[in-house]
């Protein structure tokens, strides 16, 4: 049995987005939806038997009608082509209110043929052209699912939190009970599990995250288990069973520049005739046409003396030399930020407005910005010792002996600093004659 498990498409982000002049649909969404149908077209040309989704079909709680029919669309195209579809809803497909429908519950109220929409922890037996696929359900789930009113009352939020798991855990065993074992079995999570390596949901994240313990799950009774909500893939596993998030379908910003994006294919070798060993295999196929981020770390604060004056220029060159480096595609398509490393002085002769000109050459997609760090002057320490007291000309002879400058050199400095200071230039013409300063730090005679 061959399953498409695909999670977090998000439908309805549309940051570093533009207008298409031609369909009206932002940009963005077109990238998330163009991913979407990449996976559904990987599954068909792999005869997927079913499609595991593991949540959060939307941006928010409330998908305007553009997104809600977009994602309609996919799934009646594999309606159409008889491949069982089971929905799982995510924190981004829940309202606020529990007694509000949710975002993707039209398809179980219009009773989509081939559609299985799982709101709460129940067992679903979907058949499928290479037998019966049984689905446990466990959905994002919060206290106002689970816990009534009686049982908040003087119950601290440690506490309510571990009442939440226990009845999770408790349903999750009774739904396991009615699991016939000579059918394959899975187990559809959305939530985090405890273990797992973040990628950058928690920046749209929708509601309080209560991690699970993999050990509250059952994991031996599963030929495979399939999450949602964390948008970096990787493989928790449990015991014997793959525990496996897919990751989001399309970056969502730069905290995933680096995560490959994909589909998990899963394949459960059912032998039939009664015998209850399967062998699951899974394997993630990243997408390269996935939209890429890309940060340029430009430092530019110690540049040679000829480009002092000239920030602007040594900022491209830095760019090119940065766009050499990337592999593929480089900077073309990509989403692009930029991080500028230079000093107070050198701001003045900073042209923006030649950077963006310079990276539209390379085709980018989008410039989420030119951020600027400026490094401060730093205070010079006078070699660890103290400075209070000291008057101007001797603050001037303890920086030029940190600055190693020559002793002869010293004097010569001093001795026109303290014309300056006391207001009597040396004469022109006559012989250079140390000065003498009043210093406890070198006698200068």
């Amino acid at each position: 049995m061959k399953l498409l498990h695909v999670s977090d498409i998000h439908f309805g982000i549309e940051n570093y987005s533009r207008i298409d002049p031609v369909t009206g649909l932002p940009t963005r969404l077109q990238d998330f939806v163009a991913a979407f149908d990449r996976a559904i077209d990987r599954g068909l040309e792999a005869g997927i038997d079913a499609v595991l989704f593991t949540g959060d079909a939307y941006k928010n709680r409330d998908p305007n009608p553009t997104v809600q029919r977009e994602f309609a669309k996919r799934i009646m195209r594999l309606v159409a082509r008889k491949v069982p579809v089971f929905l799982l809803t995510g924190n981004h497909d829940l309202p606020n209110m529990s007694n509000r429908a949710h975002s993707i519950e039209i398809f179980e109220t219009l009773a989509v043929p081939g559609v299985y929409v799982a709101r709460g922890i129940e067992i679903f037996k979907i058949p499928t052209k290479s037998g019966l696929l049984q689905v446990i359900s466990m959905p994002w789930l919060t206290r106002q699912n689970l816990i009534t009113k009686e049982e908040y009352r003087g119950r601290s939020l440690e506490e309510l939190n571990q009442l939440l798991l226990e009845k999770m855990e408790n349903l999750l065993k009774q739904q396991i009970k009615q699991l016939d074992p000579q059918y394959p079995a899975v187990l559809a999570v959305h939530a985090s599990i405890v273990g797992a390596t973040y990628g950058s949901e928690r920046a749209i994240m929708l509601g309080q995250d209560l991690a699970l313990q993999k050990s509250i799950l059952g994991a031996e009774h599963f030929d495979y288990i399939a999450v949602g909500h964390i948008h970096k893939h990787q493989d928790l596993r449990a015991g014997d069973t793959s525990l496996v998030y897919p990751g989001s379908l399309e970056r969502i910003d730069f905290g995933e520049e680096n995560d490959q994006k994909g589909i998990v294919l899963v394949n459960i070798d059912d032998p039939g005739g009664g015998i209850v060993t399967r062998l699951t295999e899974w394997k993630f196929i990243e997408d390269p046409l996935v939209r890429p981020f890309r940060t340029l770390d430009l430092d530019i604060e110690d540049l040679a003396e000829d480009s002092l004056l000239n920030p602007t220029s040594a900022a491209i060159q830095a760019i090119e030399k940065e766009a050499g480096r990337l592999k593929g595609p480089g900077l073309k398509n990509a989403i692009v930020r930029v991080r500028l490393k230079l000093r107070p002085d050198q701001l003045a002769g900073l042209r923006e407005d030649e950077l963006r000109r310079s990276l539209l050459e390379y085709d980018i997609y989008h410039l989420a910005g030119i951020e600027r760090k400026v490094d401060r002057p730093r205070r010079v320490r006078l070699g660890g010792a103290s400075v209070e007291g000291l008057s101007p000309l001797q603050l001037l002879e303890k920086y030029l002996e940190t600055k190693s400058v020559r002793p002869e050199r010293i004097e010569l400095l001093l001795k026109h600093a303290h014309g300056l200071v006391h207001g009597a230039a040396p004469e022109s013409g006559a012989p250079e004659q140390p000065a003498k300063v009043e210093s406890s730090l070198v006698p200068v005679e």
